[in-house]
């Protein structure tokens, strides 16, 4: 539930009328004078300083943390063909640890359709493939290049799948391990030589030219891979009722590779500072702390910087934070409306900040991404974002984000693809929703619709391994998932009943302590595949909810259920299955707990 005093109302009114596009405006060109700024470079450690001195003069004492991360900038690419006749073809380096050096790589090259990759004998090639493999629109990513570098492919030229821009290339990564590498993982970074990426037009004329036989070519790929230092600046604004209970808002500071990133993101830090302006001038009328971090080690380090973040703050993250909200890519150009918003537990409070800031109401939702530093599902932590988008007929459906805009990730994200009234806009919509999250008494999460969608969930994946239900089923999560949402229900309605009698403080505390907790039980095993202090693996980018018991598909696509096979991957189900069903009853059981007190 939702719920505001009248006197927080006034003062969240008051607060809206205090955004102002002039002095956003003047930020945004003055940022924008540093990009592009990559991670570990001298730009970003000067956007950094700007960022710094900006937030001491609007009254907050900012302190700069240093870390190690693993990076790997791309730098240059070339292609040339050198057969059937001499050409050289515009492309760009994928994020990615592999490289040619300066010798680049020579060799045959051959088409591969989408259906083939990973099968179609291909070694000591190299090989034009499309980015959209079959059934995956994300395109060519861990496990796919790792069995390419196992069949001992040369390089890879990828050809973008934009056809709605086809004239130009968005900066890609290979999406490997998130965050900084262990002992355990690193093996799952792949090292192919060269990855280089070209447009869709100019695609399509290599796949006719390597369809023909005979084409040959030399790519250079040059990537630059090792640690770093990298600065991380936080700032925090102590509530004055919960100071101890925080909200977490951050954008991250570096821009991609080759990209002046003006709504990639540099206006999310714009719009991180006009909150920070605007919530330290009244913090004396803050119920909880709000804490700001700006991210480096994003674009090229995996987010590097909220992943090390995590890792470093991990105990108050899990005990006091009470939610994680990213700001990315606001104020593009053209974004009148709002995406679908995120399903969980903060889903009515983002839509509620959506209709109060602009009148608008969503009616989507979607499962949220890995995308956007949401490192901390492990943690537990409720996440949100809810930035504008562009309408369906301006949407570019191949990016993500910069609210669609086609210029993402690409040298083409200059000043003329912001807008300062949008921008303006989405800070509007904000602040509504930092300022429920810190100063509505009991903490806007409601869980009901989160149960009866994940409980939708399960159910289609248990439907669509039907084969296989005599030998591994969800049928016990499912079971806990259903009494989840009974208690769910139970629990919103001693939260209205409680705020409706005027409950003291003491009720109110058991109220917040059980809807963090909840959230600490639910979203590890709904969006996460590691352990609490662990980060899930990238390669689903987070569209897959229950990424532990997903294999239940592939069980029941093997043919025998007696082979070797079969029994070790149900033996791991067995046990990932566990792991989910005892994150519903912990979260039953701390609501059931905390009816019986209130």
């Amino acid at each position: 539930m939702i719920w505001l005093t009248d006197k927080d109302r006034q003062l969240l009114a008051e607060i809206e009328g205090e955004i102002s596009r002039e002095i956003m405006l003047e930020n945004w060109k003055a940022f924008m004078k540093y990009t592009p700024l990559p991670s570990g470079s001298v730009q970003e450690k000067k956007a950094v300083q700007f960022l710094k001195s900006k937030l001491k003069e609007y009254g907050l004492t900012p302190d700069v943390l240093h870390f190690e991360a693993y990076i790997s900038n791309p730098k240059y690419a070339k292609l040339v063909i050198l057969r059937p006749y001499e050409q050289e073809v515009q492309c760009t380096p994928y994020r990615q640890v592999g490289t040619t050096g300066t010798e680049g790589v020579e060799g045959d090259v051959i088409y591969i359709p989408p259906e083939e990759v990973g099968t179609a004998e291909c070694r000591d090639k190299i090989i034009l493939v499309d980015q959209q493999t079959s059934g995956d629109w994300m395109g060519l990513r861990k496990d796919l290049l790792l069995k390419l570098q196992e069949m001992d492919v040369k390089a890879l030229i990828v050809i973008e799948q934009d056809s709605f821009k086809p004239t130009v290339v968005h900066q890609r990564a290979d999406f490997s391990v998130s965050g900084n590498p262990t002992s355990d993982n690193v093996h799952l970074i792949q090292r192919i030589p060269a990855i280089i990426h070209v447009s869709n037009k100019e695609g399509a004329l290599l796949r006719k030219l390597a369809k023909q036989g005979g084409m040959r070519a030399q790519i250079t790929s040059i990537v630059e891979t090792g640690w770093k230092t990298l600065p991380l600046l936080v700032a925090e604004i102590k509530g004055a009722k919960d100071p101890d209970r925080f909200l977490l808002v951050n954008g991250h500071i570096d821009t991609p590779p080759f990209s002046p990133g003006v709504t990639d993101n540099a206006s999310g830090d714009v719009a991180v500072l006009e909150l920070a302006r605007i919530l330290n001038k009244h913090r004396e009328k803050l119920g909880r702390s709000i804490r700001f971090a700006f991210w480096t080690g994003h674009e090229i380090g995996r987010y590097a910087g909220s992943t090390w973040y995590n890792d470093a703050f991990w105990h108050e993250l899990r005990y006091r934070c009470v939610g994680f909200y990213n700001i990315d890519s606001p104020g593009a150009e053209g974004a009148t409306t709002f995406r679908a918003a995120p399903i969980g537990e903060v889903q009515e409070a983002a839509v509620d900040s959506i209709k109060a800031a602009t009148g608008i109401e969503v009616n989507s939702f979607r499962w949220p991404t890995r995308a956007g530093d949401s490192s901390f599902w492990g943690t537990g932590l409720p996440h949100a974002s809810v930035t504008s988008s562009r309408p369906k007929e301006l949407y570019d459906p191949f990016v993500n984000y910069s609210g669609g805009g086609w210029w993402w990730h690409t040298p083409y994200a200059t000043m003329n693809h912001g807008d300062i009234d949008i921008l303006a806009t989405d800070v509007r919509v904000e602040l509504n929703y930092i300022f429920r999250m810190t100063n509505c008494p009991v903490l806007p999460m409601n869980f009901v619709a989160y149960a009866d969608h994940m409980v939708k969930v399960l159910e289609d994946l248990q439907a669509k391994a039907d084969k296989v239900k005599a030998f591994f089923n969800l049928y016990p999560v499912i079971q806990r998932a259903k009494e989840f949402r009974d208690m769910a229900e139970k629990l919103e309605k001693a939260v209205r009943q409680s705020i409706e009698k005027g409950v003291s403080d003491e009720v109110l505390e058991e109220l917040n302590s059980c809807l963090m907790w909840v959230s600490r039980h639910i979203n590890p095993v709904s969006h996460s595949n590691a352990g609490v202090t662990e980060q899930m693996t990238m390669d689903t980018f987070g569209t897959e909810p229950f990424p532990r018991i997903q294999e239940i598909l592939k069980l029941a696509e093997m043919t025998l259920h007696s082979s070797p096979e079969f029994e070790f991957l149900r033996t791991k189900l067995l046990r990932q299955r566990n792991v989910v069903e005892d994150g519903f009853y912990q979260a039953n059981e701390v609501i059931r707990v905390t009816l019986a007190k209130v």
